[in-house]
């Protein structure tokens, strides 16, 4: 009897614990996802996004990040229903050439700019999945409470409304550029900005400890660079720490290996 519910226990933690989602978070020129699909061929990907502007004291370039950018794009074309690209801050300067942030490519920054709005129809804002019984809501730098009843106050905050209301704006490059200046471009105090509560493209996470928990999702983003581990947490997981995750069968989060 031992002997058979510790098989049951075994099957059950393999089962649990087998790969449903590769999740890519903050890119800015690395390959470490290349890797990751490599290794799951078959699952679906997504990728946070902020795929250029790479640091100076990580060695690469900015041609070698754009050529990482070009062959991600291919990626997701030649995987259409299978790869999300999601937008994050770092897109933001080059889609609406009035901004300059940190680290931009101004030598390629046309180029980048109609590379971008070229493939747009590739891109969203935010992402769902149900995966365990947990919904998980998928954006660059996640949804606070106060930045959604602010631009959205007569949508409900759950994963569908957002998604549909979210990649709506990504459906033509006049309406992203003003959804860009009126709402994405909201910057806290913890950014260095003087919005109430930053954008789900700049939202720190600090912000995210203290915001209303959306009721009955789970948020996934990037954004918040870790020095070395993922800050996971009840109610949402930041992944920037340079490595890609898999969100198993069970909804548990892992860092790929």
């Amino acid at each position: 009897m031992k002997k058979i519910f510790i098989l049951i226990n075994a099957l059950l933690f393999t089962l649990c614990m087998s790969a449903q989602i590769v999740v890519v978070p903050d890119v800015h020129g690395r390959t470490f996802w290349k890797e990751a699909v490599a290794k799951y061929p078959n699952f679906p990907v997504v990728f946070l996004g902020d795929y250029l502007d790479p640091y100076a004291h990580e060695n690469i370039t900015s041609e070698e990040a754009l050529a990482n950018f070009e062959e991600i794009i291919t990626f997701k074309r030649a995987n259409t229903d299978r790869v999300t690209l999601l937008i994050g801050n770092h897109e933001i300067h080059y889609l609406d050439t009035f901004y300059r942030f940190s680290r931009k490519d101004t030598l390629r920054a046309e180029y980048i700019h109609q590379l971008l709005v070229d493939n747009l129809p590739l891109f969203s804002i935010a992402s769902q999945v149900v995966v365990g019984g947990k919904t998980f809501l998928f954006t660059h730098a996640g949804i606070i409470d106060v930045w959604w009843k602010k631009c959205f106050p007569d949508t409900p905050p759950d994963a569908a409304s957002v998604c549909n209301a979210l990649n709506d704006k990504m459906k033509n490059m006049e309406t992203l550029g003003t959804f860009i200046d009126e709402a994405l471009m909201d910057i806290s105090m913890m950014r260095g900005g003087e919005a109430e509560a930053g954008s789900c493209l700049w939202a720190d996470l600090d912000e995210h400890r203290k915001s209303i928990v959306l009721d009955g999702i789970y948020q996934v983003f990037g954004h918040t660079q870790q020095k070395k581990k993922a800050v996971i947490r009840k109610a949402y997981a930041d992944l920037d720490c340079r490595k890609a995750f898999l969100i198993s069968s069970c909804g548990e989060i892992k860092v790929i290996k």
